[in-house]
């Protein structure tokens, strides 16, 4: 299925109109906004939830913070990590993951910025000179 460029341009539309005055998507609105757009059933009604729903799942990407360690973080740790990144980033949804081949060190990723201070890649960068 092709998708237009009026087709993407209707999906950022309605992607804007699910936004809160904070900024951030609301759930609620999405699901209303994706039962409005079944309901009337446009013409390209599927390329333009298609693109929409791309849209939103980008957007939630970019809203997730993953940390991975190698040992499971108190809540102590976990608690400074996230004054830290919500320092930097507005309505974060965090994910914990434990990952014991990183030996030591933490991987952060929210969205595309990936900031990797673990043992392994230390050690990988030191292997490559």
């Amino acid at each position: 299925m092709k998708i237009t460029k009026d087709v993407q341009a209707q999906a950022r539309r309605l992607l804007r109109l699910c936004r809160g005055a904070d900024g951030l998507l609301d759930e609620e609105r999405v699901r209303r906004v994706a039962t409005a757009v079944l309901e009337r059933r446009p013409r390209n009604g599927l390329a333009l939830l298609t693109a929409f729903t791309e849209l939103v799942r980008l957007d939630c990407e970019a809203h997730t913070a993953t940390i991975t360690s190698a040992v499971p973080l108190s809540e102590d740790e976990q608690q400074r990590i996230r004054t830290k990144l919500d320092a930097r980033h507005a309505g974060l949804h965090y994910v914990w993951q434990n990952d014991p081949a990183l030996i030591g060190g933490l991987s952060v990723r929210v969205g595309d910025s990936v900031t990797d201070a673990s043992l392994r890649s230390r050690i990988e960068r030191l292997s490559r000179i």
